[in-house]
């Protein structure tokens, strides 16, 4: 009796497990598009150092707050600098806000960030970020689209938090 309990529980707790992942958008597909864009305005602030930093998070959350107080009019967004000279684990940012439109007022601790871009080659996801694939795969899947285009791709990724459950990863196209 105790065995048939602990395989129903088992299946049970499968079965759930792939509803919830289904549910959270686990199998929808990376849709890579290549998109006209225009310069990518952002303000945040640069940043250099450990993957696990407290202070990459507080500068993460802090942008997110700006966004959803409505005292910044744009996207959360991350830039991730492909920058090869760097000791592994660690990354070099720019995190912050792409603006929706052009601002004078933002936090004193803010610099402007300006991309030129005409086109970059877009990676949307629509899943929540426990069940989205990893940056790795998706910045791999931007690059086979480049190299099947032939197209020559900047070092860096623009991440735009549109959503909860929305995310686009963008690679400008040298120009």
């Amino acid at each position: 009796m105790n065995r048939k309990v602990t395989l129903v529980a088992i299946a049970v707790a499968i079965l759930i497990l792939i509803v919830g992942y289904f549910y959270l958008g686990g199998l929808n597909k990376v849709e890579i598009t290549i998109e006209n864009v225009s310069d990518y305005n952002l303000v945040g602030m640069h940043f250099q150092g450990k993957t696990k930093s407290d202070t990459l998070e507080t500068a993460f959350f802090e942008a997110r707050e700006y966004v959803q107080s409505g005292e910044l009019n744009g996207v959360l967004t991350l830039i991730h600098y492909n920058d090869t000279t760097l000791e592994e684990g660690i990354v070099k940012m720019f995190v912050g806000v792409k603006l929706n439109s052009g601002t004078s007022n933002f936090p004193d601790h803010y610099q402007r960030l300006t991309i030129p871009a005409n086109r970059s080659i877009r990676a949307t996801i629509e899943a929540h970020n426990v069940v989205m694939p990893s940056p790795e795969t998706i910045e791999g899947q931007i690059k086979e689209k480049a190299n099947e285009l032939n197209l020559d791709l900047q070092e860096f990724t623009i991440e735009q938090y549109v959503s909860a459950r929305e995310l686009l990863i963008d690679m400008p196209i040298r120009q």
